[in-house]
């Protein structure tokens, strides 16, 4: 991802990949949203969610954050940091 990378961005990109793994529509999902109220999630579709990020952003996501985050927002605040700090550690 870009220099410019912000958690809103960060966030937009996520809604994307939990509505195309979920099949659901993206403008339902909001920040605020709880990925396992969106869909009948299983632990499957949390692990795909989870390695469509990782592929996007170029991070390694730890599993237990995708079970333990309650919100899209949360979890997207996770994968920010991760961002930034894979960015510092390339510079």
């Amino acid at each position: 991802m870009g220099d410019q990378l912000t958690q809103q961005a960060v966030c937009n990109t996520m809604k994307g990949i939990v509505a195309r793994v979920l099949q659901v529509e993206e403008g339902g999902i909001m920040p605020g949203s709880r990925i396992t109220d969106l869909s009948l999630v299983e632990s499957i579709k949390l692990l795909r969610i989870g390695g469509r990020i990782e592929r996007t952003f170029g991070i390694e996501l730890d599993n237990e954050v995708l079970f333990r985050t309650a919100t899209l927002s949360e979890l997207a605040d996770e994968v920010h940091r991760l961002c930034l700090r894979e960015q510092e550690q390339a510079a």
